[in-house]
């Protein structure tokens, strides 16, 4: 991990609109090469008239990012904090593995702090964000839940299924097995639900666990295009990806089901995927290794749209850079709650707001897409951080080896640019993209501890890393480059001041990074 000190951050603030209703749909491990709404020259896709139901009434973002599997992109979602602040950065395994933390401030939780509005709140569907004993009622503070809490289900027709209620204030869990094939059982679920609540406000979130594995073939009602699939295991073995495409479509005429419970006239509905599609049926032109836990554009590039009566202009897309932590936001700005005046003072929030891209049909927002793999469960090599802009992408892996792509140029990351010798806007945007990058990390705080018209800067210490300072003209990310001939002075294990010793360093502002030997 990299540790950065700036001279001054900034954040803006958007005022709130407010929803009747809003509904999050998340699909598992649905990346953009298998919805054609972002890979329409590829033949060998589901038809999901619903989910392009949603495009047409909605904003399709071109560029939304998730982390490379599922929790931690869940915990972005639920907290709008990135992974190396709430300790979520791989698949949650194991009991011993690092668990949502009750500490964290959560949508039910914001939602609670502004019980004025009278929303009602339930989840339905995949948890995956701790292990037992804790529930989603004490670890998310949903007052509702009916779903399963693991990661994979093993059989799509016969699964543990958990309800979690909060009544009077006392949480009731109930554990039970379900045969009822999961994709339904969730829908029927959250129908009745929704239907229930008469004329109350409300925001439900539905997480589908298709089309994660365990692969199969559902009923031919749910997917009458792929009828002639034999669904023997053997088969299955052979030939996954029409099994996969299969459970899409099922998803996809379940979720025409639940809309048809909602009046879509004041319901706002984000639909998602949660990371790229697994490596065993991913289409091209992603390669079969870059696919889901990966930092690779196909394990974290996925659909994302919004849609609904917030949305000026629908039926459009936007190229603005998405993170998923910025689905939390959104859904308290839509559901007419003051971010800032709800999230605790002292606690990072990372998201940032979407609504003046639904507001106005001519916003893209400036942004970077950032996305984190620790790297201890799913790929131990492959973990690391990775940080975009509008053009360009940079990879850093655990073990500080780096990536650079134009991915303008290069979707499919096809051609390093550190390999070649680069130019001088692409060395520019390489050393914005590295200095930018060190913000995401959990060291350091991002005080104002910079300096400017001057020539040193004096940081915290940690005797386990080694420090290079940067500067910068214009403060702009891509002015920032490394400086050499720096004279480095500590004060034990307190402090260490770098200097630029080059004679024409004046009028710079500074900051220092400190990373692993």
């Amino acid at each position: 991990m990299l540790g950065i000190f700036v001279l001054f951050c900034a954040g803006q603030f958007y005022p709130a609109f407010g929803a009747q209703n809003i509904l999050l749909i998340i699909a598992d491990d649905l990346g953009v090469d298998s919805c054609d709404l972002y890979n329409a020259n590829v033949i060998g896709k589901p038809k999901t008239p619903t989910i392009d139901s949603l495009a047409t009434n909605g904003v399709v973002f071109k560029n939304a990012y998730a982390n490379p599997v599922c929790s931690p992109t869940r915990s972005c979602l639920l907290t709008g904090r990135h992974g190396f602040r709430t300790g979520i950065g791989d698949v949650i395994a194991t009991p011993t593995d690092p668990s949502l933390g009750t500490n964290e401030f959560t949508l039910p939780k914001a939602f609670a702090a502004n019980s004025n509005l009278n929303f009602q709140l339930a989840h339905f569907g995949k948890w995956h964000l701790n292990n037992a004993p804790r529930t989603p009622a004490e670890n998310g503070g949903w007052p509702l839940y009916v779903g399963n809490l693991i990661g994979v289900l093993t059989n799509y027709y016969s699964w543990e299924k958990t309800s979690n209620q909060v009544v009077n204030g006392t949480t009731r869990l109930s554990q039970f097995q379900s045969f009822t094939y999961a994709t339904t059982d969730l829908v029927n679920n959250a129908t009745s639900w929704i239907q229930a609540q008469g004329t109350n406000r409300w925001f439900a979130w539905i997480a589908f666990n298709a089309p994660h594995t365990t692969f199969h073939l559902p009923t031919t009602n749910l997917c009458p295009d792929y009828a002639y699939l034999s669904g023997l295991q053997s088969d299955i073995n052979t030939n996954p990806r029409p099994y996969f495409e299969a459970m899409i479509q099922a998803m996809d005429t379940e979720m025409s089901r639940l809309l048809l419970s909602v009046n879509r006239t004041n319901t706002d509905i984000i639909f998602l995927g949660d990371n790229g599609t697994v490596s065993q049926v991913i289409q091209p032109p992603f390669p079969t290794t870059r696919g889901k836990a990966t930092l690779y554009e196909g394990g974290m590039h996925v659909p994302f749209i919004i849609s609904g009566p917030d949305v000026a202009g629908p039926g459009r897309t936007n190229s603005t850079l998405v993170n998923m932590a910025d689905v939390y936001s959104t859904i308290l700005e839509l559901a007419g709650i003051n971010v800032a005046a709800t999230f605790p003072a002292n606690v990072s929030l990372d998201s940032r707001s979407l609504l003046p891209v639904l507001q106005s049909t001519n916003t893209t927002l400036s942004r970077y897409a950032y996305g984190e793999l620790f790297g201890t469960n799913i790929l131990p090599s492959g973990g690391g951080q990775t940080l975009r802009n509008d053009e360009f992408k940079l990879i850093r892996f655990l073990n500080r080896r780096e990536e650079f792509y134009d991915l303008l140029a290069d979707p499919y990351e096809v051609t390093n640019l550190l390999t070649n010798t680069m130019s001088t806007a692409q060395t520019s945007n390489y050393n914005g993209l590295a200095f930018a990058l060190g913000r995401y990390q959990q060291l350091f705080t991002n005080t104002i501890t910079g300096i400017a018209n001057g020539n040193a800067i004096t940081a915290q210490r940690s005797t386990n890393l080694v420090y290079t300072l940067w500067r910068s003209q214009l403060f702009a990310d891509n002015s920032w480059s490394p400086v050499t001939n720096v004279l480095v002075t500590t004060n034990g294990t307190i402090s260490v001041t770098l200097t630029d010793t080059n004679t024409a360093a004046t009028n710079y502002f500074y900051g220092v990074m400190g990373a692993p030997p």
